[in-house]
């Protein structure tokens, strides 16, 4: 039996409108609907102005992504009963983070931009003789990163593409892997060289919505410290993400515990705290200020120290 169920969409067409506004449909719809058959039909016996993007239906192309109740996913894949049980209606939006063209469309340029930026494409060794022999264990590694669908999704949740037009994003990261990540990949200290500077991997700050709103299961946060790990094994430390990453290590290993006040100076180094200290002032009104650790190592460190001992071991054997 078909139920009615109430669609609000968020409209906007820069060439005729000041601002966005909203508008409502409300359509039968049966289990098994998705939200993208829904708009499809809406367009077509209610309002033939409606647009959005679609191409394969099949969760594939990734060029139905849209904001569904709040949230980024595929409206080919999701389906309109489980949204009306979960909010009472159906509310549509364009993803965020981009620009918007037309209604639920979106200009995906600066998204492919990114990509570019990246150097979407394998820049292979010379090949040994007899072939590239790729063992399933080396193939796991690059695996997740192949389902990305480009989308969109992760960057339109992303909290520093917020703030950020410039960051390079969770999806181009992902497909950087892709490639940071291949045996037989020339490139690497150069692809990590570039994605360690400003914008780059170490601007992410690891809120985690990317992975958490992926339709296809990608993990970009996964993938994004893995870039990290590769980077600080090939020694590219001269940036304050990896500086940040050092000193946490070192004041874990000195003291036991994080030394914040002494990380913000070896993070940042001596003259860019000076100029941090406006800001400092401010979180210090708020309570919000570390202050250095007067007695801080703490009891049985060498039960920590032990354990550094150790991996430092592993690692050069």
């Amino acid at each position: 039996m078909a139920t009615r169920v109430k669609f609000i969409v968020k409209r906007f067409d820069p060439e005729r409108h000041k601002d966005p506004y909203w508008q409502g449909y409300t359509l039968d719809v049966e289990e098994g609907m998705t939200v993208l058959e829904a708009l499809l039909k809406l367009s077509t016996t209610e309002d033939t102005t409606l647009a959005f993007r679609r191409s394969c239906r099949s969760a594939i192309c990734g060029s139905c992504a849209m904001t569904i109740n709040g949230y980024p996913g595929l409206a080919c894949n999701t389906q309109v009963m489980d949204e009306h049980r979960r909010k009472g209606e159906v509310v549509l939006e364009p993803l965020r983070n981009h620009t918007v063209t037309k209604d639920l469309l979106v200009d995906m340029t600066p998204f492919w931009n990114r990509m570019e930026r990246i150097t979407p494409y394998l820049m292979p060794a010379r090949k040994p003789e007899g072939g590239w022999k790729i063992t399933k264990r080396e193939e796991e590694k690059i695996d997740r990163a192949q389902r990305c669908i480009m989308c969109g999704s992760c960057n339109a949740v992303c909290n520093t593409q917020q703030i950020d037009p410039h960051f390079t994003g969770p999806s181009a990261l992902v497909k950087a892997w892709r490639f940071v990540g291949d045996v037989r990949e020339k490139e690497k200290r150069k692809r990590l060289l570039h994605l360690s500077d400003e914008h780059g991997m170490w601007d992410c700050t690891r809120c985690i919505h990317c992975t958490e709103y992926c339709p296809k299961g990608v993990e970009p946060l996964e993938t994004i410290e893995r870039l990290r790990q590769k980077a600080m094994k090939e020694r590219i430390k001269g940036n304050p993400g990896a500086k940040h990453v050092m000193a946490l290590v070192d004041s874990v290993r000195r003291v036991g515990r994080l030394d914040e006040a002494a990380m913000t100076f070896k993070t940042l180094g001596l003259l860019r705290s000076i100029g941090m200290i406006p800001f400092g002032l401010k979180m210090e009104i708020h309570g919000k200020m570390p202050h250095p650790i007067l007695f801080p190592v703490i009891d049985n460190i060498e039960e920590v120290r032990k354990i550094y001992k150790k991996i430092r071991e592993d690692e050069e054997e």
